[in-house]
């Protein structure tokens, strides 16, 4: 019983994830804007926090449980609002990985502010049992010290994603040209 509570008060917490900026559908000012397409995916979240109209949001790129259960059936679609294509636009499946298509969702953003993303990671479990018997699960976990701060210029337009190797917890920023 314990175990289900648990369980559901989880789900239900992961339901207060926000994945949505509080100025969505509020038009383009290349003038005071820019633009930033964040990549996530099941057990590899990237996290935005970004302060709008003086409060500091935490937007969540795969990380809810409906993006990450999603991504794990593999029908998390991509969400754009008409940034340009890139490399890995075009084709985020080179991140993706066993449960987990990769997808992007693209925001409006303030121009001159400080946006901190970080990115999370959660490797599937790899359990081995050694000669005397012993068996030990393990897991990767990056979190913490992944971060990368920068301030967006208006009219620019930015790519945050994770290396596509799974073993390397960096995040990568660009500015797309």
């Amino acid at each position: 019983m314990k175990k289900l509570t648990l369980a559901l008060s989880l789900l239900m917490l992961t339901g207060c994830i926000t994945t949505e900026m509080p100025n969505a559908g509020k038009p383009y000012n290349p003038q005071t804007d820019a633009r930033v397409r964040i990549f996530g995916q099941n057990e590899r979240p990237t996290i935005m926090y970004v302060e709008v109209n003086g409060k500091e949001e935490k937007i969540n790129v795969g990380g809810s449980f409906g993006q990450a259960f999603s991504s794990m059936l593999r029908i998390k679609g991509n969400e754009s609002i008409g940034m340009p294509e890139t490399p890995l636009s075009k084709d985020p499946s080179i991140l993706s990985g066993i449960l987990s298509k990769s997808f992007f969702k693209e925001f409006i953003i303030p121009a001159g502010k400080e946006i901190t993303v970080k990115n999370g990671m959660r490797t599937v479990p790899h359990t081995f049992t050694d000669t005397t018997g012993k068996t030990t699960t393990s897991y990767k976990y990056c979190e913490e010290n992944n971060k990368f701060t920068f301030i967006p210029l208006a009219g620019k337009d930015y790519e945050v994603a994770p290396s596509s190797n799974i073993n390397d917890c960096r995040i990568y920023v660009t500015e797309i040209k």
